[in-house]
């Protein structure tokens, strides 16, 4: 309880001080005005006892500070009241048409600089609820362009005999930059994407749509995944002139055969995980999608064997660090992949995540984090 008067006195503090963002409005109006009436009054106590000079352009200060907070109309009429004030109290000057010339000088002074401060808080305020209706309208677009991204992602995960699947992505911010994806091919084959486009947030989360379409399409059309990427990578480098780019995976499983072609075009390596091995990573291919145009790659296949566990991964899981400045690091997936091999795709996803979260000792993450599993069964 003691604390959440002192958070609201503080609260209250800097919208006097900084006329900046608070919490009870109602509060800071009301020690705003002792601080008026205050200032007031230690103006009139102080020109009570100035013989010498008259410190009538002191009352400016309350004055503009009530111009901020109170309507114009209250503001005026203390204007009037320092006036009367300053009279009373201030230095003695007889009644004459210089003093009086001299008041209303001093009257019209203090009108001009409520009216004037008034304008400027009312134009503060104006910007500022302009700026928030910015700010929700932002917020919502990005919220729609996380809702469309979701829906890209795969709603359902293939079903093959002889293998099961899971696949989960954490966004670092609401509009991702990973991607992954299922393709379902001829002859009951599948293909296996994952991808994490350059950069963060919804500028790289915009590239999503293009390895959609570009993968639905052209996948079927082309037999060696090797083929593929060297086409997709000419696709992202017109689109981008070069100035983003595309780590991807790609990998056509064949169940009848039990044997995985693939092509990994500057990603980091999946792992294949056999128990009691050093896992087997899928480095071969090319450089990332969109740097080079026409450039080369190549394609590999490996033998999956019963008890396989086939790890897909984007860099916000290796590269995630600890509070001591210490990666994540392929080694360590595999180790926590190795020792949880009994457990089912989706459950050693949930497992690495956790892992993750752990390891960097906070829930927050720095990077969006992708994670596709394939299991031989």
């Amino acid at each position: 309880m003691h604390t959440m008067r002192l958070s609201r006195w503080l609260n209250v503090l800097r919208r006097v001080t900084t006329g900046g963002p608070y919490v009870d409005e109602r509060l800071s109006v009301i020690v705003l005005t002792l601080v008026v009436i205050g200032g007031i009054g230690a103006v009139g106590y102080a020109d009570r006892f100035t013989s010498l000079f008259s410190l009538a352009p002191l009352y400016v200060l309350p004055l503009a500070l009530s111009a901020l907070v109170h309507r114009l109309r209250i503001s005026l009429a203390l204007s009037v009241v320092c006036l009367g004030l300053h009279h009373l109290l201030g230095p003695a000057g007889g009644i004459g048409v210089g003093r009086l010339t001299r008041e209303a000088a001093t009257l019209l002074g203090y009108i001009f600089v409520v009216v004037a401060v008034n304008q400027l808080g009312a134009q503060r305020k104006r910007l500022a609820e302009l700026a928030a209706k910015q700010r929700d309208d932002l917020t919502e677009e990005i919220q729609l362009a996380a809702e469309v991204q979701q829906s890209i992602l795969p709603r359902s995960i293939p079903k093959v005999p002889g293998f099961e699947f899971a696949a989960r992505m954490y966004p670092a911010k609401i509009v991702a930059g990973d991607y992954y994806g299922f393709v379902e091919l001829a002859e009951g084959e599948i293909g296996l994407v994952i991808a994490d486009v350059s950069g963060k947030g919804v500028a790289a989360g915009l590239l999503m749509p293009c390895i959609e379409v570009a993968l639905r399409i052209d996948a079927p059309r082309f037999p060696r995944t090797n083929d593929l990427l060297g086409s997709f990578n000419n696709v992202v480098h017109q689109i981008t002139s070069g100035d983003r780019f595309i780590s991807l995976f790609y990998g056509k499983l064949r169940p009848a055969a039990r044997c995985l072609e693939y092509t990994n075009a500057g990603h980091n390596p999946p792992l294949v995980i056999r128990d009691g091995r050093d896992p087997i990573p899928l480095d071969k291919g090319g450089p990332v999608l969109g740097v080079l145009l026409g450039a080369g790659y190549e394609s590999d296949q490996i033998n999956l064997q019963t008890g396989d566990v086939l790890v897909l991964f984007t860099d916000g899981v290796v590269e995630a660090q600890n509070p001591a400045g210490e990666e994540y690091s392929a080694k360590r997936l595999a180790s926590i992949v190795n020792s949880h091999l009994q457990q089912s795709p989706g459950e050693l996803i949930e497992t690495i995540h956790t892992s993750v979260i752990e390891f960097r000792g906070t829930s927050v993450l720095a990077d969006d984090l992708t994670l596709v599993v394939l299991k031989t069964l």
